[in-house]
C-alpha cells in the first residue's frame, strides 16, 4: 500500500516540476518580449525565440516529464532546480539524488 502512495506523490512531483520548468522557461520568452517591446529586440528575434521554444525547448521538456518514467522525471526536476530533495519521499530521496547528481554530471561533461 505504501508503494501505491509513493507511486502517486511521484506523480504528483513529476508533474509539479513540468509546470515549474515550462513556466520558467516561458518566463525566459516573456522577458524577451518586453525587450523586444522596449525596443530592444527585433521582431525576427522574437519569432525565432518562439521558433526556438516551440520546436525545442518545450519539447524537450514534454520528453523529460511525460513521456518519462516519474521517479526520472522527479531527478530531472532536482537536477533543474525546480524540485527540492525536500519535496521527495522519505524512502526516495538518496535515489533521486543519486540519479539527479548524474543529470548535472552528464551535462556539465
Amino acid at each position: 500500500m505504501a508503494s501505491r502512495k509513493i507511486d502517486k506523490r511521484m506523480k504528483e512531483l513529476a508533474q509539479l516540476a513540468y509546470e515549474r520548468d515550462l513556466s520558467r522557461c516561458i518566463d525566459v520568452l516573456h522577458a524577451q518580449m518586453n525587450e523586444w517591446k522596449d525596443g530592444k529586440m527585433t521582431v525576427w528575434d522574437i519569432e525565432q525565440s518562439i521558433h526556438e521554444y516551440h520546436d525545442k525547448i518545450a519539447r524537450s521538456l514534454y520528453r523529460s516529464y511525460a513521456m518519462t518514467d516519474p521517479f526520472l522525471a522527479v531527478a530531472f526536476g532536482v537536477a533543474q532546480g525546480v524540485l527540492s530533495l525536500d519535496d521527495v519521499p522519505e524512502s526516495e530521496k538518496a535515489k533521486i539524488q543519486d540519479v539527479a547528481e548524474s543529470i548535472n554530471r552528464g551535462v556539465k561533461s
